[in-house]
């Protein structure tokens, strides 16, 4: 809905702008965030008595890391993105002071989704996504949609979705400022291990966009991201199945238990893949020509590239999760690295040669790089296992299913949550 009013407000060209405005701030949090909030998710789902000193130490890390990068990107980033209009220049410089919420926002995730509080994360991101969705519309119907308003609607809706998520954290987990020093170290460990392979898997799936920032016009860069805010549709719900599967792997007391958890995610987020990509395939140029305006219908051809691209990652980014929840960083890190560079050498081979076409396929590449080492690092750790739980099974697709679905609740989490927590703290 954002992406199709954005686009009817403000044309290819302002949907390019509001695009390189906003991709920059996350793409610095993701690189000095260090990967810590992995490491909440794994350490608080394995100690949740550690809730206090994880927070403690957030806090203080945060603030001075996100300062930091808030003074090195407001030089950097006007750099990079070349010859812009004084206004966008004007409001990447503002929209860079939003880092510390964030960074703030990706840690206290980490931190709740390691509780597994994932019903206040739900909360958190679907105020972010009401604010942004209810503001765009209310000013494009009165015809005020312009960059600057679409700028601080996302703003707010930024800093409302952090004020729920540290209101959750309070109220779930009652911390008090607490500084324990295996805890930190801990953390580090992790850290260093999966940061490697965080920020290589999250860079390949934003490196597209940011080798266009540089490159590419601010009108070509609004085609493509129209092509990636509909092929993304999918990769949603294998995002939102990533976070939640790593802590309850981590969790779990017996492997086969994780290898079934694993296996059964991976099936029937494929099948719900497969009922979107189909329809979405066939009609990719009417939607484009129809719905979002005559001009966009060029990024039609790079718009089916990436549906496959975005089945193939939503896949590998399962696997790597379930790697992470096993307690193998390291390995998952390796495959992203693989993914990372095969994604580099092929988009400095085929955008210049074939501009958001040749991005697509780069980006369709690298994921298959990713999905074929994650594939190989869990076969040799889980054996037949793991390609047990790959086979179909009579109930994975029934009603009664669906019907426990939409009624469930993980035990584990009623048996943690919230008491507890409370009582270890």
């Amino acid at each position: 809905m954002t992406s199709l009013l954005s686009a009817w407000a403000l044309g290819a060209e302002g949907r390019g702008d509001l695009a390189i405005i906003t991709l920059f701030p996350f793409i610095c949090v993701l690189i000095t965030g260090f990967g810590f909030p992995y490491a909440h998710r794994y350490w608080l789902a394995r100690h949740p008595e550690r809730s206090s000193s994880i927070l403690t130490f957030t806090i203080v890390f945060t603030i001075i890391s996100s300062s930091i990068t808030v003074l090195i990107s407001e030089f950097l980033i006007p750099l990079y993105v070349g010859e812009r209009t004084p206004q966008v220049k004007l409001l990447l410089r503002l929209f860079l002071l939003n880092i510390p919420v964030l960074m703030f926002m990706e840690m206290f995730r980490g931190i709740l989704e390691g509780a597994r509080c994932f019903g206040w994360i739900g909360a958190s991101r679907m105020t972010f996504i009401f604010t942004q969705a209810g503001g765009y519309l209310i000013f494009w119907l009165f015809g005020y949609l312009t960059l600057p308003v679409a700028i601080a609607i996302i703003t707010v809706g930024q800093l409302l979705g952090l004020g729920i998520m540290a209101a959750a954290i309070w109220y779930e987990l009652r911390p008090h400022l607490s500084w324990n020093w295996r805890a930190v170290r801990d953390e580090f460990d992790y850290a260093v291990r999966s940061y490697p392979g965080i920020l290589t898997e999250h860079g390949v799936l934003r490196l597209d966009q940011v080798l266009l920032a540089g490159m590419a016009s601010s009108f070509v860069m609004g085609l493509y991201i129209v092509a990636v805010a509909l092929a993304e549709i999918t990769a949603m719900l294998a995002s939102s199945v990533a976070d939640v599967l790593l802590p309850e792997v981590a969790a779990s007391d017996s492997v086969d238990k994780s290898t079934k958890l694993l296996g059964k995610s991976l099936r029937l987020t494929f099948y719900a893949h497969l009922t979107v990509l189909i329809p979405l395939w066939l009609t990719a140029p009417s939607i484009l020509g129809w719905v979002y305006g005559q001009e966009f219908l060029a990024a039609s051809g790079a718009l089916k590239i990436l549906l496959l691209a975005s089945v193939v990652w939503s896949v590998g980014a399962i696997m790597i999760s379930g790697l992470n929840g096993f307690g193998y960083p390291g390995l998952s890190t390796l495959a992203r690295i693989a993914s990372a560079v095969s994604t580099v050498v092929a988009l400095l081979w085929a955008l210049p040669k074939w501009g958001i076409i040749g991005a697509a396929g780069a980006s369709l590449f690298g994921y298959g790089v990713m999905l074929l080492f994650a594939l190989f690092w869990l076969h040799r750790k889980c054996g037949s296992k793991f390609w047990n739980a790959l086979r179909p099974e009579r109930d994975d697709i029934s009603f009664a299913n669906l019907k426990k679905l939409i009624k469930w609740e993980s035990p584990r989490t009623q048996e943690v949550l919230p008491r507890p927590i409370r009582r270890n703290v």
